[in-house]
């Protein structure tokens, strides 16, 4: 009998240990597949939360930027008189030396906003001139740059190199750029401030080197700030209240650009009915002209407020702030929007420097301006007498056409002519208690372009006298209603019989009246209007194509960012 026990162990001894060498591989082998994992886990994280963080530091960076902007814009619009700029409370001050020329140039820095306070910008707003005469003086452009910084958390990767050459405080050689990698790509600043080492503040002043206190990205934007000029869009805009016309009289509108009869500086109202469903209502000599038609029903009025009161129609449309207008409670031809809010700023009084000192009495002035831009400025303590206003340059064949600007330190209550060919604007700061036949605006609606030769033809030679660049007779006389400052100071105008009025009105802290029985060819804003009797308004649509000189607000034209 065989004992096969001590080989049988044997064999079983054998077979566990080469067990435990494949479980020691095993473990091994997972123990090496791990670190190695592990080992690129923790790399591709690191660079992961560096690409995260200088990613979400880039965009931040433009985000703080822009807040900068807004700030600066938010400042630029309340400058709307220029020569009461308000880029000194609020933490603006002047821009230190060497400040943007030809200046003048204010400055703001606004920091610790952002998640966790990390972000910070640097206002720099800058008025921008020229001796071109393309920026005028009176309205001027604003340049506004903004420095947007959002601080990088974690630590720099190894590698980067923010080596200096010897030729200067740069991070190139030749100084075309402001680094390498990361500095250049994203705009990372670990040590220094790559920007202001490259090319100072931008316009190449300053250059130098600057440690900054944390890493740092930053962009930069650049803005341009232009006047946005007031035209007269619709027949009337009360910024309080409107009560008008009066039961016999009526709103309506005309072109003076298609001319109404042979006689186009007397527009006749051929047909006024009330508006209402097959009804319509033309304005010209001909009666079944389309274009007419069409030109008719634009006297548009709008109210700031709710207060609204219709006695006669009003052939256009009609826009309320919180008021209750409908087509069945009124006579209104257009569209009845009760949601339409807005407001105007106050009317600051214009530059008088260089204008000529006059009373108030009955005197004869002479205007030679060549534009709008360039008139010719006269100052007078009232109007009590009568102002004729002649026109300089009716022996200049080519443009027999002058400008004037008034301005009025009182009251106006006299009578203004101005003579066939002149553009006069009137201000005043006191109230204006006139009739109708106080003013005489003896221009004509021309209703046809200048013509300067089609393409490839010239002009006729010798030179022709050209078109009034204004169709509008209307456009020839323009008042504006100085916004008194005198806390609790009222501005009136009254407009009576009889005469007609040719002439438009800015004034957006007076409350303006009119009452008798005549026609005014106008367009007006004012605190409030009210009028009665038959009075007719009729609106002149080429208007709405004629900036009338008064800035409402600022828009951005330009938006650029230096990608340097």
């Amino acid at each position: 009998m065989v004992d096969f026990t001590s080989a049988n162990e044997m064999k079983t001894q054998i077979h566990r240990g080469n067990n435990g060498n494949v479980l020691i591989c095993a473990l091994c082998t997972i123990v090496i597949i791990s670190l190695i994992g592990a080992n690129v886990l923790v790399n591709c994280t690191r660079h992961y939360n560096i690409t995260a963080k200088q990613l979400k530091g880039w965009k931040e960076a433009l985000y703080a930027a822009e807040a900068g902007g807004d700030a600066g814009f938010d400042e630029v619009r309340k400058a709307l008189n220029p020569s009461n700029l308000p880029f000194t409370t609020d933490g603006w001050a002047a821009a230190p030396s060497p400040a943007p020329t030809p200046g003048p140039a204010w400055t703001k820095t606004i920091s610790g906003f952002g998640e966790g306070g990390n972000l910070s910008t640097t206002v720099t707003i800058d008025k921008l001139t020229d001796n071109t005469g393309t920026i005028p003086a009176t309205a001027p452009f604003y340049r506004i740059r903004s420095i947007g910084t959002a601080r990088l958390f974690g630590l720099p990767r190894v590698g980067l190199s923010d080596k200096i050459f010897a030729s200067g405080p740069n991070f190139v050689a030749n100084s075309a750029s402001r680094g390498v990698g990361d500095t250049l790509l994203r705009k990372v600043d670990f040590k220094y401030d790559h920007f202001k080492a490259s090319y100072g503040d931008g316009d190449g002043h300053n250059l130098g080197l600057s440690s900054v206190a944390y890493p740092q990205i930053t962009r930069r934007i650049e803005l341009v700030a232009v006047p946005k000029y007031y035209v007269f869009g619709g027949a009337m805009r009360a910024v309080n209240l409107f009560d008008g016309p009066g039961s016999a009289g009526f709103v309506d509108s005309y072109s003076s650009t298609n001319p109404t009869n042979p006689n186009p500086s007397s527009p006749q109202i051929v047909n006024n009915d009330i508006p209402g469903p097959n009804i319509i209502s033309y304005y010209g000599s001909n009666p079944t002209n389309s274009t007419y038609l069409a030109d008719a029903h634009d006297g548009d009025v709008s109210v700031g407020t709710k207060d609204f009161a219709e006695g006669g129609p009003i052939w256009g449309d009609v826009a309320t702030n919180g008021g209750n207008v409908t087509h069945s409670g009124y006579q209104i031809s257009g569209t009845i929007d009760n949601n339409v809010p807005f407001t105007l700023p106050p009317l600051a009084a214009p530059d008088t420097t260089g204008f000529t000192a006059a009373n108030s009495g009955t005197a004869t002035d002479t205007a030679y301006g060549t534009s709008d831009s360039s008139p010719t400025g006269f100052v007078y303590s009232g109007i009590t007498g009568s102002k004729t206003i002649k026109n300089g340059n009716t022996s200049n064949t080519s443009f027999p056409y002058a400008y004037a600007k008034i301005v009025v330190n009182g009251d106006i209550t006299g009578q203004i002519t101005v003579e066939k060919g002149v553009t006069a604007e009137i201000w005043f700061t006191g109230n204006m208690k006139v009739r109708g036949v106080n003013l005489d605006n003896q221009n004509v609606d021309l209703g046809r372009p200048p013509q300067p030769g089609n393409a490839g033809i010239p002009p006729l030679i010798p030179t022709t006298p050209a078109d009034d660049p204004n169709p509008s007779r209307v456009g020839h006389m323009k008042f504006f209603g100085i916004s008194p400052t005198a806390p609790g100071a009222t501005q009136t105008i009254e407009i009576d019989s009889p005469g007609n009025v040719f002439a438009t009105f800015y004034a957006p802290s007076a409350d303006i009246t009119v009452v008798g029985n005549r026609d005014i060819f106008s367009a007006i804003v004012g605190h409030s209007f009210s009028g009665n009797g038959n009075t007719g308004f009729h609106y002149d649509k080429a208007l709405n194509h004629v900036e009338i000189g008064v800035v409402t607000d600022y828009q951005i034209a330009s938006y650029v960012e230096d990608v340097r």
